[in-house]
């Protein structure tokens, strides 16, 4: 285990981080290739700096500003600048003016119209360092680092304050901000866990064996992640803490069951044996049910779910894997012995309490268990019947950090200037050079722009050749081919690729993402009525169709990735135990994600990204207690052939560990909660929840399930006799 500790090490150095938009599409559907031709073809990147000054016109101002724009030219793959200090230069005949007089007289030659975009008020102004296009995410990132240096070194009048932002900028903190995170949660869960497993399970020796196992398991599980190409995002981070609450409760499990077997004077050789025959078909099965909750997540198609379910599995695996062979071995390294009476913390006497109420608590449950069972599986139905009226958060400001300095500086650009999401249309077709397809874009355009009052501007091939021809369309092919050889290649090439590819774009007001999807929808409904010429087929693409597709993938899948969890452990569980009590998990199952469904309604949660994948990730969490409980059952039923007493005994000898378990769990989960990232804290408070409920499902719900179906089968051959 050690050496392949040591190799991990050095497979951990490849893993790759994922960026923003490969976690929301899937950049192998038609969806995902449209919108990387269109970054790729048509969008050329910028860094926007907000500029805030007393004094917009101020001669020493400008002169630095103009400074600061020729250093960045020097910048390899800069294609150039923008700023107020660029249009008072032009309209100065390429001199930048000297004095207010001539700054005014500058101004007020230019059009109204130029400075909107970069000067909102008379103390705020933008400048824009324009990419080529082309370049790659990777050689981008590259110059943050550089245009921040710059920025830092420029000599600007005092008073003066410059932000960095734009898509890069934002991509490259959010990235440093995911990496942080990642290790904050990690390092908070294994603390944690850590607090809980010392003080409830200080009545071992070597309390601190499931930690030593999980990292182990932890580490081997970003190895396989980088072996197998899986890409550290969002779904990633949320996933950590999650196999961590699971993965230590398999080594909690063969802990309590080795200690228990050692107490009966048994060795350890003889404990070990007992052990692994029993207790690890037990754990794999409920880690197998575990993995039946994850693999329902695939059916969806946003990848950071996805990201999400291979991680846990990898993980879960991972961690099963390392406590299955290294719990063994360290015990017999260590020489194991347990621990005597005058040994015990004083806090072992809460727990022989615990397990004394346990024992009171079961036959009330068995006697009550028809009552209980009703009572439980209305609220449930009750919940998975609101369930999918609770809305889905798909907000933009709860997927990154709100205190991220370049996302509040992109807040402060988009309040000055309005929204910097464009909602770009690709065209693709045959001849988009010829009159008639250009004629249809000017149409379409102008159409739009009548129509809806939330498009403040459009551009395309057809704009661009009106320019060029006095605000007119041209009315034959010459004129047209004409007007496209006078624009400028570098305006065309962010409208036009070739004679088969296009994009219409319009700008607009700011709108939240339920607004982009009814304008979105309309604008799709408005196509199909525009008669498109033949041959040509218009799509939507860009951040704007990415966002709002998400916010329907998720709706669309959710309820599905729950009903195929159901059925994925329905089968796995008949098929692993074939007889009747094989599908008694699936009560308390239900119970659980029933409950979780309640409490969002009464606490005022909403479903996110991550915990759209919350029904099927209870699904599995709420299966290993469950089986735990059942498998013990089955073995104390082999030894005593009352059904009641051998539910006593099961939750008697489980119960505890089951309850260590949990909390140690729902510790490892609450991690998730201190997360910078808004969707994911909001995740761990859900499985938290997720963790308590399903402990009280295979405590209380569980024990009155067995307790049933042993009645109904006590009846049933009671009447054969």
């Amino acid at each position: 285990m050690v050496v392949f500790l040591c190799v991990s090490g050095i497979l951990i150095s490849d893993l790759q981080m994922a960026d923003n938009s490969e976690q929301y599409i899937d950049k192998s559907s038609p969806e995902g290739m449209r919108y990387d031709q269109y970054n790729n073809v048509f969008v050329a990147d910028s860094f926007v700096l907000l500029i805030q000054t007393s004094d917009v016109y101020d001669t020493k101002f400008l002169q630095a500003l103009l400074m600061l724009e020729e250093e960045a030219k020097r910048l390899d793959y800069v294609s150039g600048t923008i700023s107020v200090a660029d249009l008072l230069k032009n309209a100065n005949g390429g001199v930048l003016p000297q004095n207010r007089a001539d700054i005014e007289r500058a101004v007020s030659s230019v059009p109204a119209e130029s400075f909107k975009s970069i000067m909102p008020d008379s103390q705020t102004t933008l400048a824009y360092i324009e990419i080529d296009r082309g370049i790659s995410t990777d050689v981008t990132e590259e110059l943050v680092p550089r245009v921040e240096s710059l920025v830092a070194n420029a000599e600007f009048p005092p008073g003066v304050s410059i932000e960095i932002t734009g898509t890069t900028p934002y991509d490259v903190q959010l990235m440093d901000v995911m990496i942080e995170n990642a290790v904050m949660l990690i390092g908070a869960a294994f603390l944690f866990m850590g607090i809980v497993l010392c003080i409830l399970f200080s009545n071992m020796r070597y309390w601190f064996l499931p930690i030593l196992l999980l990292l182990f398991g932890l580490v081997y599980t970003f190895a396989m992640m980088s072996l197998l190409g899986v890409k550290m995002g969002n779904g990633a981070i949320a996933a950590f803490p999650i196999l961590l609450g699971l993965g230590i409760d398999y080594a909690v499990q063969f802990h309590a069951r080795f200690d228990e077997e050692m107490r009966k004077g048994n060795s350890i050789e003889e404990s070990n044996k007992i052990t692994l025959s029993n207790t690890g078909p037990a754990v794999l099965y409920a880690m197998l049910a575990t993995l039946m909750g994850f693999f329902a997540m695939f059916i969806s198609p946003v990848p950071m779910i996805i990201c999400f379910a291979q991680v846990a599995i990898i993980g879960v695996t991972c961690c099963y894997v390392s406590s299955l062979f290294g719990f063994p071995a360290l015990v017999s390294i260590l020489k194991y012995t347990p621990k005597k009476e005058s040994e015990m913390p004083p806090n072992v006497i809460l727990q022989e309490k615990y397990t004394h109420l346990l024992e009171g608590l079961v036959p009330k449950v068995i006697k009550g268990s028809f009552l209980i069972l009703v009572v439980a599986l209305v609220v449930a139905f009750s919940g998975m019947h609101i369930d999918p009226s609770i809305p889905i958060d798909t907000d933009d400001s709860s997927m990154a950090p709100t205190d991220l300095p370049a996302k509040t500086t992109l807040d402060k650009v988009q309040e000055a200037c309005g929204s910097l999401t464009e909602f770009p249309l690709y065209v693709r077709g045959d001849s988009l050079r010829s009159l008639e397809s250009v004629k249809w874009m000017d149409d379409f355009g102008t159409h739009m722009m009548d129509i809806h009052s939330e498009f403040t501007g459009v551009t395309s091939p057809a704009t661009l050749v009106k320019e060029q021809n006095g605000g007119e369309m041209p009315t034959d092919q010459a004129t047209l081919n004409a007007a496209f050889n006078n624009v400028s290649k570098n305006s065309l090439d962010g409208v036009l690729s070739g004679d088969n590819e296009a994009i219409i774009s319009f700008s607009t007001v700011i709108l939240s993402f339920p607004e982009q999807d009814e304008l979105k929808s309309e604008v799709v409904n408005d196509l199909v009525w525009s008669e498109v010429p033949a041959g040509i087929e218009v799509y939507p693409t860009g951040d704007f169709d990415m966002y709002t597709s998400l916010m329907h993938n998720i709706a669309d899948t959710k309820d599905t990735m729950t009903y195929l969890g159901f059925v994925l452990i329905f089968v796995f569980l008949a098929l692993a135990y074939r007889q009747k009590e094989a599908v008694t998990p699936l009560v308390p199952i239900v119970c659980v994600v029933g409950w979780n469904a309640v409490v969002m309604v009464l606490i005022g949660m909403h479903y996110n990204v991550i915990s759209a994948c919350l029904g099927s990730m209870t699904i599995g969490v709420s299966a290993e207690y469950t089986i735990l409980v059942m498998e013990r059952y089955l073995e104390e039923k082999k030894r005593c052939s009352n059904p009641e007493e051998s539910i006593k005994h099961s939750v008697k000898k489980v119960g505890a560990a089951v309850t260590v378990s949990g909390l140690v769990t729902a510790s490892g989960f609450s991690a998730l909660m201190l997360s910078a990232f808004p969707i994911i804290a909001n995740f761990g408070l859900s499985t938290v929840i997720c963790v308590i409920f399903s402990l009280i499902g295979a405590i209380a719900i569980m024990p009155a399930t067995l307790s049933l179906v042993g009645k109904l089968g006590a009846k049933r051959a009671k009447a054969a006799a």
